[in-house]
């Protein structure tokens, strides 16, 4: 299912050089080339899905239970206040990405990141429109068929015996609950 003129396709091909930081059956972990934050990663299923629409639901659910695991590393090893898991389509505007990848935006005091928007200004009128209009449509949804994957992974994820408090601390990170990664 790899699109041969999708750079992320090629960057799993090993085509295109990357900064690879985690790589397993379902998908690499890189290093963004231009960072928003200081260990700013992209997590790319190594299927080509050109949004995270057309995964099947249990492959989607395995990406991002992988993305959690990875941000959660990252909160250990570079200490950020928190990482943001992002998926968008269009990152900036006129920017589209061709593949379904996944951000781990560390993020700190002092990053540029800026997710602040211009609340719009609507009505009671509006409200009631667009909140029925989604609740018909997730009616829809909960009907339809999801599509499963066809073929199980490769590696499954091998399930530990019960979560391990981590012991390992790092400077501006309280670990006060165990915490399941990979």
């Amino acid at each position: 299912m790899e699109d041969e003129n999708c750079v992320f396709c090629m960057i799993v091909e090993g085509k295109i050089p990357a900064k690879k930081v985690y790589d397993d059956a379902l998908m690499m972990g890189v290093l963004d080339i231009n960072p928003a934050s200081k260990g700013h990663m992209l997590m790319i299923p190594k299927k080509h899905y050109n949004n995270i629409y057309e995964i099947p639901q249990d492959e989607f659910l395995q990406y991002y239970s992988i993305a959690r695991a990875v941000g959660y590393a990252i909160m250990l090893a570079l200490a950020p206040n928190n990482v943001d898991i992002l998926y968008t389509k269009e990152l900036t505007k006129g920017t589209v990405t061709p593949h379904a990848i996944i951000h781990l935006l560390p993020r700190y005091d002092d990053d540029t990141i800026n997710h602040v928007w211009q609340p719009l200004k609507l009505e009671e009128s509006d409200f009631a429109a667009i909140g029925n209009a989604i609740e018909s449509a997730i009616e829809k949804v909960k009907g339809a068929d999801i599509p499963k994957a066809s073929e199980k992974p490769v590696e499954e994820i091998k399930k530990q015996e019960g979560p391990k408090p981590i012991e390992e601390k790092k400077p501006g990170i309280t670990i006060s609950k165990k915490v399941v990664v990979f």
